[in-house]
């Protein structure tokens, strides 16, 4: 269950952050705004409710997302300590705030990953399958209307 509040909170996190940068911003291309969506939408929409069901695997397919996150938190303080802004400070600790959740994030998906105990088919025990479904109702409905509506 934490797994899934940790992927689900990280990528949405993300997505909000991407969002008000381009509502701020309105520059598509500042700040790598496509490719940290494309990173952190499936991480919240698709991984979170994953670890439900099956924790190996949904630690698995939150990697490469995770991966790009980080690159893109990277990326994204060192353009923004580059413009001499008034918030330079602000944008420096919410990217290292951002940065460590991703971190920690990616160190817990590594570790179900290559754990040898886990069958590759085992989810999380401790919520019922009726909660399961309804926690993965979540992630899967913000993800379409995301998709549907941007």
């Amino acid at each position: 269950m934490t797994r899934y509040l940790l992927l689900f909170l990280t990528g949405f996190a993300h997505a909000l952050l991407i969002l008000l940068y381009t509502d701020l911003t309105g520059d598509e291309a500042l700040f790598y705004r496509k490719m940290g969506l494309m990173a952190a939408v499936p991480l919240f929409a698709f991984s979170s409710w994953l670890t439900l069901f099956s924790m190996r695997l949904g630690a698995l397919v939150s990697l490469p997302s995770l991966l790009v996150l980080i690159y893109w938190n990277l990326r994204t303080a060192e353009h923004s300590m580059g413009q001499d802004t008034v918030f330079d400070s602000a944008i420096a600790i919410t990217h290292l705030v951002a940065g460590l959740l991703a971190m920690v994030t990616l160190m817990t998906s590594l570790r179900y990953v290559f754990k040898s105990k886990i069958p590759w088919g085992r989810g999380t025990s401790s919520p019922g399958l009726v909660l399961k479904l309804l926690l993965a109702a979540i992630p899967v409905t913000l993800g379409a209307a995301y998709v549907l509506y941007a």
